[in-house]
């Protein structure tokens, strides 16, 4: 347990370091990233040695090193230090797509969910400019692959199907593909609205705790001072051997502390009232 906690918590430091302080919708996508690579590290280090046996006993020697190169690539992404997160962001979504090519390449139409996984994973964790690129890598791959057919240029244990079985694999790859591209940042969308208006709105709580705690400090110790000099007035006033120049004393500062607390009770309806126009 506490080698795992050891090795989250480097990831996250290195993936998240960057991040704001805000936990808008960036955060959480930068957060997801940052989970992906914690369990995809172990996980395909599971799935590697099966992979790299069958890659081996085929005499698929590019598929061997392509297996090894992936999970070194997703290591490198979240173990280094001091790169950019948009950087590993984009060093594994080529890594993702380069190993599903090649997989569908020697393993065959099978493994287009692997493309469909990485349309998935990279709508899912990066922005891009253009919010189909996702979909139109997996266009660029089919129609590559395709041509590779046409050409017998494939594997020859893989064409074991028909062109249309061929071109209805990838056209429904396409259709999922943009799909996703086209729901996801919609999604989005809607979650950052509601992340923007969370942080707004807290941002105004906390400004009126600030305001709400600075009038309990001034009405506890502000306020105690006139207060305190009006009721000391009112006791010597209430003694009947003040002399007349005694009493004009004591009434002229009952009429400095008068002053005094007006002006503090002013302010305090002044900042009562900031929290109020916050408020609409």
């Amino acid at each position: 347990m506490e080698i795992w906690n050891k090795y989250t918590s480097r990831i996250r430091q290195n993936i998240l370091v960057s991040s704001g302080e805000n936990k808008d919708l960036k955060y959480w996508r930068d957060d997801m990233f940052s989970n992906t690579i914690i369990y995809i590290i172990p996980l395909s280090l599971i799935a590697l040695i099966p992979s790299l046996i069958w890659a081996f006993e085929s005499e698929y020697f590019i598929m061997f090193f392509v297996d090894i190169l992936s999970v070194s690539l997703a290591m490198f992404t979240g173990l280094k230090k001091g790169i950019k997160i948009k950087k590993r962001k984009l060093l594994f979504i080529g890594m993702v797509y380069t190993l599903s090519s090649f997989l569908i390449y020697f393993v065959g139409l099978n493994s287009t969910l692997y493309l469909l996984a990485a349309c998935f994973l990279a709508t899912f964790i990066y922005t891009f400019k253009n919010q189909y690129a996702p979909a139109l890598f997996n266009v660029y791959i089919s129609i590559f692959y395709i041509s590779l057919y046409y050409l017998d240029l494939t594997p020859t244990h893989n064409i074991d199907f028909k062109s249309s079985e061929l071109f209805a694999v990838f056209s429904n790859l396409i259709f999922l593909s943009f799909l996703i591209c086209s729901l996801v940042p919609k999604l989005f969308n809607g979650l950052d609205e509601s992340f923007k208006n969370n942080i707004k709105h807290t941002k105004k709580i906390e400004k009126q705790n600030e305001v709400l705690k600075e009038i309990t400090w001034i009405q506890s110790h502000v306020v105690r001072t006139p207060l305190s000099r009006l009721m000391a007035i009112t006791n010597l006033l209430k003694e009947n051997d003040n002399t007349e120049e005694e009493k004009t004393f004591l009434i002229d500062n009952i009429i400095v502390s008068s002053n005094e607390l007006d002006e503090v009770i002013k302010e305090i309806v002044t900042k009562s009232e900031s929290i109020r126009s916050t408020e609409n």
